[in-house]
């Protein structure tokens, strides 16, 4: 066969040698380029491997603890390869004063993955750029005043009285129970309420087939999951089998349901045929205040909105954006806030004169509010927010944040450039011994306004900061604290046989426990 096409077994051999040949110097070169690409921009940082940079070390500690061994090692600033993407890392407090606010101009931008910019992710706020972010940004923001909370606090709290049915039922029994399993069933709820529109209750109906599609968005370990290894290592190769519906990160039965729902309650909200307090709602007043504002300008040209301070909100969002926001809301809330809640539960039954603090608290202020949890009682909890911040210090909801910056930039003779991916590793940041002594050591004390006021602003960033932080911020701890003083106000956490010593987190990313923590609950009356 070989002869009829002109080859002979020896010219293959040589033709399979040469393009292994070749293949092995296009490796060494891109190591070559990679060994050396830090050095030239006076960045430190450890030797990457080829192909995989330093992903190993990921792969060995975990994402979090490899964050904090490599700031150990290498200082607050300096640079590493994930796969050939080479990434810097920093807890330099002035550097991140430049990304997250004095220089916001050069680092607005946030990471994008070409392998999913498709539909619902390509319009995430998280990830969208310059202009097209600070539209949605502006418009979204109107979903997140005070009086919007407060609003949305009466949805939130009928997800916590059914939280506390189910906690009931298990305190009559032996009270046993999976709390990662309990909160995250809680903020299913309140994000599918306030979020998307609809009430369910995950407890009692765990087969709902809305519940069903919601949790397929929850993800395993990166180091775990080899459609993420694919994604960091192999960044073309995940584009190209994205592209080609070999690579799916979300099933897309769940989108395509999803999106039908969302757009069907927004209809009905456009018909006036249903009605509630939540995002969808506020997109739908949204949409009929541009209406209103330009037939008024239609009608009367000296009653313009100023262009200044108005241009962003001039603009509606399409269903498709409302539909992605609608998703990101789950995508960051979900995960996060149930993981918060269960850490601070099992934080509580294991310091029990801590929970016994907070709850004198709680039923002090409840006793000025005629017993009724509500957003103005919950806002008069400080100690309450004390424990959920040390919690998140302990355990930041999202371990890293990231930014790219749109030109060069020159910080204390190192040269950051262009595109380069930036990560600020939050559990580093946190567990730095300088800011914080004994930095495992629970100890809510350490927010007090007098010790808050000893520290620098951007040594605590669980929810970022400047112009880019985390907009659900407000609603996150509104939520955590309704949860919090509403079943504290009726039960009180222990510890059991089946309760962790000691908490690991895994890669996924969050502040995810690698076990399950299981916790004993008991009535107060």
């Amino acid at each position: 066969m070989l002869e009829i096409i002109g080859l002979t077994t020896n010219t293959t051999w040589m033709l399979i040698w040469t393009g292994l040949v070749l293949f092995l110097i296009t490796i060494l070169t891109k190591w070559y380029r990679m060994c050396t690409y830090f050095g030239k921009l006076n960045i430190p940082g450890p030797m990457p491997l080829p192909l995989i940079g330093n992903f190993h070390h990921i792969v060995k500690r975990g994402l979090t603890y490899n964050d904090l061994a490599m700031t150990e090692k290498y200082g607050k600033t300096f640079g590493y390869f994930e796969g050939s993407t080479p990434c810097l890392l920093t807890t330099d407090l002035k550097l991140l004063k430049s990304i997250l606010i004095k220089d916001f101009n050069v680092f607005t931008n946030r990471r994008q993955i070409d392998a999913v910019m498709f539909e619902p992710f390509d319009h995430f706020l998280s990830i969208i750029k310059d202009e097209d972010w600070k539209t949605v940004r502006a418009i979204l923001s109107t979903t997140f005043t005070t009086g919007k909370l407060k609003s949305m606090s009466k949805l939130m709290l009928e997800c916590v009285n059914n939280l506390n049915e189910g906690f009931q039922k298990v305190a009559e029994k032996d009270g046993i129970f999976d709390s990662s399993k309990f909160f995250r069933s809680l903020t299913l709820d309140v994000i599918s309420s306030c979020c998307f529109g609809f009430s369910v209750d995950s407890i009692k109906e765990p087969d709902n087939p809305v519940i069903k599609h919601l949790t397929r968005f929850s993800f395993d370990s990166m180091t775990n999951d080899p459609r993420f290894i694919i994604l960091v290592l192999f960044p073309k190769l995940a584009k190209f089998l994205s592209e080609r519906n070999m690579l799916e990160i979300i099933p897309k039965d769940t989108i395509r349901f999803l999106k039908e729902l969302t757009f069907t309650i927004m209809q009905n909200r456009r018909n006036k045929s249903e009605k509630r307090d939540d995002f969808i709602q506020s997109m739908v007043e949204h949409e009929e205040n541009v209406a209103e504002q330009e037939k008024v300008e239609q009608n009367n040209e000296d009653k313009k909105w100023d262009p200044k301070d108005q241009k962003h909100l001039r603009r509606t969002l399409t269903l498709a954006e409302i539909f992605s926001q609608s998703t990101l809301f789950l995508f960051a809330g979900y995960e996060t806030s149930s993981t918060t809640l269960n850490l601070i539960a099992y934080h509580l039954a294991k310091y029990p004169e801590i929970q016994n603090r907070l709850i004198e608290e709680i039923d002090t202020v409840l006793a000025h509010h005629n017993g009724e949890v509500s957003y103005d009682s919950v806002s008069e909890m400080k100690y309450l927010s004390m424990v959920i911040d040390e919690t998140l210090r302990i355990f930041p909801a999202a371990v890293r944040l990231d930014r790219i910056p749109s030109e060069d930039f020159h910080y204390e003779g190192m040269k950051i450039v262009k595109d380069l991916m930036i990560f600020v590793p939050l559990y580093a940041l946190h567990h730095n011994p300088e800011i914080y002594p004994d930095p495992d050591r629970f100890d809510p004390e350490r927010f007090n306004d007098e010790n808050k006021q000893k520290r620098e602003n951007n040594t605590y960033l669980p929810f970022g900061n400047g112009p880019r932080n985390c907009l659900g911020m407000r609603f996150a701890l509104l939520e955590m604290k309704l949860a919090l003083a509403l079943t504290l106000s009726k039960f009180r956490f222990e510890t059991c046989d089946k309760t962790p010593e000691k908490i690991e987190i895994d890669s996924s990313g969050f502040a995810r426990p690698k076990q399950k923590i299981f916790l004993k609950i008991s009535s107060r009356f």
